[in-house]
C-alpha cells in the first residue's frame, strides 16, 4: 500500500517541501516511534499503523464527497461488515449514535442491491448533471462576473432510511384498503364514481412515490460559501449550508428547507418533495374516507 512522505528541506535553500510516493513497508520502516506522555517510546504495530492508514483515507473520502453528509461508512457493503460481527449490539449502537434505527435493515439489503449511499440515503439511481454558477474574478474594482460550468452527481433514485416502513406499513395499507374496495364495492358503483376513485387512488400512489424515492434536497458540499453569501458551518456534515436548511440526523445529511423526517414515507421532507408529500397527505385522509363510505354503503349506483 503506497503512502506519501515528506523529503526533508531546508528553508534556507529556498526549495520547496516535494512528496515522493513511497512503499507502505518502506514507511513503517522510516517512521521514528511514537512517544507518550512519560517521555517513554511506544513502538506502532502494523496493524495500529493499517488503522491508521484507513481512517485517514475514510475521513479523505468523507470530505471530498459530493453531498453535504456527515462521517459514516462509505458503503454499504462496509456498513454490514461491522453489523456482521455483533448484530444485536451494533444495532442497538448504531440507534444510539447515528439516529438511523433502520442501519442494520439498509446495510444487508442495499449492500445486496449494489446501491450508492449519501449519508443514511440509499441512492438506486443517480447520474451526471452539468452546473453553471456565476462567480467573479479579480481583485477590488476589477472583479468581473464570469460563468464557471463544470459537472456533480445527480440523485434520481433515492430512498430514506426508514424504508422498512414504507415498504411494510405504508404501501401494505394502501394497497389492502383500496384493493378491499375495488373488489367489494367498486364493481358496484357508478361509472363515473368508479372513474373518479381509480383516478384518486393512482394519484395516492403517485404522490407517495414521488415523495419517497424524489430528493428531499440534499446540499451539495460548499466548503466555502458561494458568492460570499452568510452561510452558516456545519461540523457535522463538514459543510457551509444556507439558512433554511439543517443536518438531519436520521437521514445523516443536510437538506435544503428541511420540515421533519416522516417515517411513514421513509425519508425526510424537503425542498424538493414537498409538493408531492403535501399531495400524499391531503389524498390519504380524502382517500380513506372515500373508502370508507364506499364500503358502508353511503354510496350507491
Amino acid at each position: 500500500m503506497p503512502q506519501r512522505r515528506a523529503v526533508n528541506s531546508s528553508p534556507k535553500d529556498g526549495v520547496k517541501t516535494a512528496e515522493e510516493m513511497v512503499p507502505f513497508s518502506e514507511s513503517l520502516e522510516a517512521t521514528p516511534p511514537s512517544s507518550d506522555t512519560d517521555g517513554g517510546v511506544v513502538a506502532m504495530s502494523l496493524d495500529e499503523r493499517y488503522d491508521a492508514e484507513t481512517l485517514h483515507a475514510k475521513q479523505k473520502s468523507w470530505i471530498d464527497g459530493p453531498f453535504a453528509a456527515g462521517d459514516y461508512e462509505s458503503t454499504w457493503n462496509a456498513e454490514y461488515a461491522r453489523f456482521r460481527s455483533d448484530p444485536y449490539r451494533q444495532c442497538l449502537q448504531s440507534t444510539q449514535t447515528d439516529g438511523a434505527p433502520c442501519n442494520c435493515c439498509s446495510a444487508f439489503c442495499c449492500g445486496m442491491l449494489g446501491a450508492g449511499r449519501v449519508g443514511h440515503m440509499a441512492v438506486l439511481k443517480q447520474s451526471v448533471e452539468v452546473v453553471e454558477e456565476s462567480v467573479e474574478e479579480g481583485d477590488g474594482d476589477d472583479q468581473e462576473p464570469t460563468t464557471r460550468r463544470y459537472k456533480r452527481p445527480k440523485l434520481d433514485i433515492v430512498i430514506g432510511p426508514y424504508w422498512p416502513m414504507l415498504f411494510c406499513v405504508t404501501y401494505p395499507l394502501i394497497f389492502g384498503v383500496s384493493g378491499l374496495t375495488l373488489v367489494t364495492a367498486i364493481p358496484k358503483a357508478n361509472p363515473a364514481i368508479q372513474l373518479f376513485w381509480v383516478v384518486c387512488t393512482l394519484g395516492l400512489i403517485y404522490a407517495l412515490a414521488m415523495t419517497a424515492f424524489k430528493d428531499p434536497g440534499i446540499l451539495p458540499r460548499h466548503l466555502e460559501p458561494p458568492g460570499g453569501q452568510q452561510w452558516n458551518w456545519s461540523e457535522k456534515a463538514y459543510s457551509f449550508r444556507p439558512r433554511g436548511a439543517y443536518f438531519d440526523p436520521d437521514t445523516g445529511v443536510i437538506v435544503e428547507g428541511f420540515d421533519h423526517t416522516c417515517p411513514w414515507t421513509g425519508t425526510a421532507i424537503g425542498k424538493k418533495n414537498m409538493p408531492a408529500f403535501q399531495m400524499f397527505v391531503g389524498l390519504i385522509f380524502f382517500c380513506l374516507i372515500f373508502d370508507i363510505i364506499l364500503l358502508t354503503g353511503g354510496i350507491r349506483s
